[in-house]
């Protein structure tokens, strides 16, 4: 039910606001003050809503920034911005999460190659979306199409993170499945 409330009140706040604009308009036709109350209760609760929403970060919303200045990070080629992001016990995973995960030494290598060969020249978000796991940390997914200057136009891929906070209150990324290349498991990173 926090789902509704925090990270996506829209449901609950437009069937509120508009439950209580229906019964303002019934106040006015009626006048009794009952429905005036009830009006005005579905309307604060739409607010409530929207407000709760407004004050409080979420795992799932900490894990899209967390994410969002990855991607940042990689488009500038900015390396050191890009392991500022992650764990030093990060691994990556190839496919899935139940294949075995690289060390976060590979992660480094993938991530050097993002400054040189592997410079990406375009990069289109197509999805970024995170979700609470329940465990107090996130799982965030993202899809794009990138070009870089190794590659022939732009190439799809897709990739899920594991993101958690850490003993000091910082957001890290601690898992990278690097999901699929053009629509395939890839083979090796970057």
């Amino acid at each position: 039910m926090s789902h509704y409330f925090l990270e996506n009140p829209w449901p609950i706040g437009i069937i509120s606001g508009v439950v209580g604009l229906i019964l303002i308009i019934g106040f006015l036709r009626t006048g009794e003050s009952r429905v005036l109350i009830a009006s005005l209760a579905a309307v604060g609760l739409a607010g409530l809503v929207f407000a709760l929403d407004a004050l409080v970060t979420t795992s799932a919303e900490h894990g899209e920034r967390v994410v969002s200045e990855l991607v940042d990070a990689a488009e500038a080629g900015d390396v050191e911005g890009m392991l500022q992001r992650i764990s030093p016990e990060a691994s990556l995973h190839l496919g899935s999460v139940t294949r075995p995960g690289q060390p976060f030494s590979a992660v480094q290598a993938s991530f050097k190659t993002l400054s040189g060969r592997n410079r990406i020249t375009e990069n289109w978000v197509i999805r970024l979306r995170g979700e609470s796991n329940g465990q107090g940390g996130a799982l965030v997914f993202l899809s794009c199409r990138t070009s870089t200057s190794g590659s022939y136009g732009l190439v799809p891929t897709t990739w899920s993170f594991e993101v958690d906070e850490d003993e000091q209150g910082r957001w890290e990324i601690t898992r990278i499945i690097f999901e699929s290349l053009m629509g395939r498991a890839p083979e090796r990173a970057l």
